[in-house]
């Protein structure tokens, strides 16, 4: 289940932009806006490595990474709740997958989550 948010509204006659979307996806923890997360490459086949960087996430803390839902790895976090170039696998178990299907690599710490796209190539 994907939630839609539309925020705004616009007075009648006024010249104003249409309100942002914000997509809420079904995940069990909604994205943190305080955190991010940023795979190389953001496209690759089964199998292939992606490194994953990020940072908002709480100091010290152990930042766990799924790959649309499944568990690929763990990182620490440094002092100031960042991370950089820490290598996961795609799962084999998407050999699958039509080309161009897009999944959520995932990175939760407590409370916090964050998410970015990665698209299956060949």
């Amino acid at each position: 289940m994907v939630l839609l948010v539309v925020a705004g509204c616009a007075a009648q006659g006024s010249a104003l932009p249409p309100p942002p979307v914000v997509a809420v996806s079904n995940s069990t923890a909604a994205p943190s806006p305080a955190a991010q997360l940023a795979a190389l490459p953001v496209a690759g086949p089964a199998g292939g490595e992606v490194r994953l960087g990020g940072d908002g996430f709480p100091a010290h803390g152990r930042v766990v990474f799924t790959f649309h839902g499944q568990p690929v790895g763990d990182v620490t976090a440094d002092a100031v709740g960042r991370f950089a170039g820490v290598p996961v696998r795609v799962p084999e178990s998407f050999r699958d997958s039509a080309p161009g299907t897009q999944f959520t690599i995932g990175a939760t710490s407590g409370p916090v989550y964050a998410e970015t796209p990665f698209v299956l190539t060949r």
